[in-house]
Formats: structure tokens, C-alpha cells, sequence
């Protein structure tokens, strides 16, 4: 089983709920020959599903298939992410709180939101990583500030020269914390603000189903959100390298809201929302909406994405160098020509003595990665 074929087998288990009779047909497509287990772990770990997938298949008594080492294994990665999920959602909970003090309602984004609005089956399915909130634009900095004076601090000193191109400000940690905080003015960045605009998500906030005293995103702006992050801002389109993290959310959020309609009406990037949710329905080997099938959409994404799917580890590092080195020192500069907004993105950089060293480390740590 190489690389692609793997891949595929992880989006079938993680589909298992959803397609009648995938549990057989499972069985008899790949639990009957040699399964690369260890192949498995890893790209399970890459793409941060392995709580996930070990759900699944418990759920689907399918564990049997395991080697005893490897069960034993998910069962303590599943009980080590619910555990820290728990106090991810105290978190949440320290920061919705601290910051009412000060009149700032904050909204939860990402898998904090999916979580509070009871998104997955389980509160050890997604992975987590950092609180990201969203506040008023104007109210960043106070959020940030109030935070601070409760313990927070910062890696990365916050430049407010480069507060117009700012999407968040840099991440708060704190020593007893499992997650760090972000605190967001905007939702996705400058370049992809159309129709997706900070004041408009807040104002169309609901209250999560979980605890009606959080709030998060309606469910068509999380199926746009989920897009723009994973494809644009994380330029999984670029890459043709696609997290099943990502296009597993895209499957429940879909679940619950039309994700065809959704991106239509929201009417942007059509050329790369539509072949991420072709993909969504090829991965989880599930039948297309008919208008999707038709589209023209996606023959040449495809393409790369089995040809990455194709790649060593250490090829496919050096193509997404390649690719980001490509974006942030070719397209970057010669956007400034017309764009107001990365004109204050570059030159508030090139202005901070200190981002000099802070940039050349993380290309230094970039390069050194396996």
C-alpha cells in the first residue's frame, strides 16, 4: 500500500458513519491484504486525524484489525486528546469570561467552535491546538492587553505599524496552559476578505448548541472559513497537498449545511472552493451532488494532488519551499505595486529591526525540517 493508496484508506474510515455498507466494503478492499501500519500511524499523525480514525474504528468494531501494540497505542492517543481537549474547553471558558469583564464578547473559531457546537461525536475526535477567537476589530488590542495582565505573554513582539495587514495579534501563552490564544480582528487574511468581513461574522454569530453562553460562526460562514483557511491562507490549493484534518471538518460541516450552495452563494474562488469539495466527495468515496460532478472545475488540481500524493517526504518538502519561497518573495513584492494593504504587510516588517532575525531563524528552521 503506497503513499496515495493509504491516504485514501484513511478517508474511507474516517467516512465510515456515513456511507451504508463501507464497513464491508472496507474489509474486503483493504483489511484482507498486508496493511503498512506503520505507514499508517504517520500519515495519520501528518494530518492530524489519528484520534479520529481510531473512533471510527471502534465504533465499527473494527479494532480487531489492529495489531495489539498498535491498539493499545491509538487507545492512549484517543484518552491524551480528550484529556487535553478538556482543558482546552476550561480555557475557553477562563477566556469568554475574563474578557466579558471588559464588555469584549469574543466568538470561537476553528475546532474550539466545532467542539462547543457539538460538531464531533467525541470530545477526543479533533486535535487542537490553539484557541483562535474573534473580536471586534477595534478590540484586539484590548482583549490582547487584558490577557497579558492575566499571566499571558508572547513570543513575538506585536508591531503596531503592521496593524492594517494584522489578522491576529501574536499568540499568548502561559506556562500552566495546554493551548495557546489567539486573538483575531479578522477572520482570514487581507487578501480574503471579500464578502468575509469581521463585522459581518459577528454579526450573523449564533449560539453554540453546547453552551448557549459561547458563540460561534453560523454554519455557512464555518463551511466558507474552513475553505479560506485550509486552501488559501494555508495555500492547500497551491500545494495540491490537502489535510484530511481540513476536508474531515468539511465533511460534517456538510452534514449540516449544503456546502455546494454554500460556496455558489458566497460566489468567490470558484475556480479552487469547488475542487476542494470535489475532493471532500473523492476522498470519503462518497457520490458527488450531480452540479458538482458537471463542473469544470478541478481536472488540474487533481492532477497535482496525485502527483504530491506520489512524493517522498523530503521531495514534497522541498516542493512547498519551493512553492512558499515562490509566493513570499515573488507574488509578496509585486502585490505592494497595488494593494494598500500588503504595501503595510512588507513594509512594516522591512521598517522592524528585530524581524529580521525572527525571519531568517524560521526559513533557517524551514529549510533544516525533514
Amino acid at each position: 500500500m503506497n503513499k496515495a493508496d493509504m491516504y485514501y484508506f484513511l478517508g474511507r474510515i474516517l467516512a465510515l458513519d456515513f456511507k451504508t455498507g463501507s464497513q464491508d466494503l472496507l474489509i474486503r478492499d483493504f483489511f484482507v491484504t498486508p496493511v503498512n501500519w506503520n505507514g499508517f500511524v504517520k500519515l495519520g499523525s501528518d494530518n492530524l486525524v489519528l484520534p479520529a480514525l481510531y473512533l471510527k474504528l471502534q465504533k465499527h468494531q473494527l479494532t480487531g484489525y489492529l495489531p495489539e501494540e498498535l491498539n493499545v497505542y491509538l487507545q492512549g492517543v484517543l484518552q491524551l486528546n480528550r484529556e487535553r481537549n478538556r482543558k482546552v474547553l476550561q480555557q475557553a471558558r477562563y477566556v469568554k469570561d475574563t474578557l466579558l469583564t471588559a464588555d469584549i464578547e469574543c466568538l470561537f473559531m476553528k475546532g474550539t467552535g466545532h467542539m462547543l457546537d457539538g460538531l464531533y461525536s467525541d470530545i477526543g475526535e479533533r486535535m487542537v491546538y490553539d484557541l483562535d477567537i474573534l473580536v471586534g476589530e477595534s478590540q484586539m488590542m484590548k482583549a490582547a492587553e487584558i490577557l497579558r495582565k492575566k499571566g499571558f505573554i508572547t513570543q513575538k513582539q506585536f508591531n503596531p505599524r503592521a496593524m492594517d495587514s494584522t489578522m491576529h495579534y501574536p499568540i499568548l501563552l502561559r506556562s500552566d496552559w495546554v493551548a495557546g490564544v489567539e486573538v483575531h480582528r479578522m477572520a482570514v487574511q487581507y487578501l480574503y476578505q471579500k464578502n468575509f468581513t469581521a463585522s459581518r461574522i459577528l454579526e450573523n454569530k449564533v449560539a453554540a448548541s453546547s453552551d448557549k453562553e459561547f458563540t460561534v460562526m453560523q454554519m455557512r460562514d464555518r463551511i466558507v472559513h474552513n475553505f479560506l483557511h485550509a486552501q488559501l491562507m494555508h495555500s492547500g490549493h497551491y500545494h495540491a497537498d490537502v489535510s484530511l484534518r481540513n476536508l474531515y471538518d468539511l465533511l460534517l460541516l456538510s452534514r449540516k449545511e449544503d456546502a455546494l450552495d454554500t460556496f455558489l452563494q458566497f460566489g468567490h474562488y470558484k475556480s479552487k472552493s469547488l475542487p476542494y469539495l470535489k475532493l471532500m466527495y473523492r476522498v470519503f468515496d462518497m457520490e458527488m451532488p450531480r452540479e458538482l460532478a458537471q463542473s469544470n472545475y478541478g481536472s488540474f488540481f487533481f492532477k497535482r494532488q496525485e502527483w504530491t500524493l506520489k512524493m517522498s517526504g523530503a521531495k514534497l518538502h522541498r516542493y512547498h519551499l519551493l512553492i512558499m519561497f515562490f509566493q513570499k518573495y515573488i507574488v509578496l513584492p509585486l502585490r505592494v505595486l497595488w494593494n494598500r494593504n500588503a504595501r503595510n504587510y512588507v513594509f512594516s516588517r522591512l521598517t522592524n529591526r528585530s524581524w529580521y532575525k525572527q525571519h531568517f531563524e524560521a526559513v533557517k528552521r524551514l529549510w533544516g525540517r525533514k
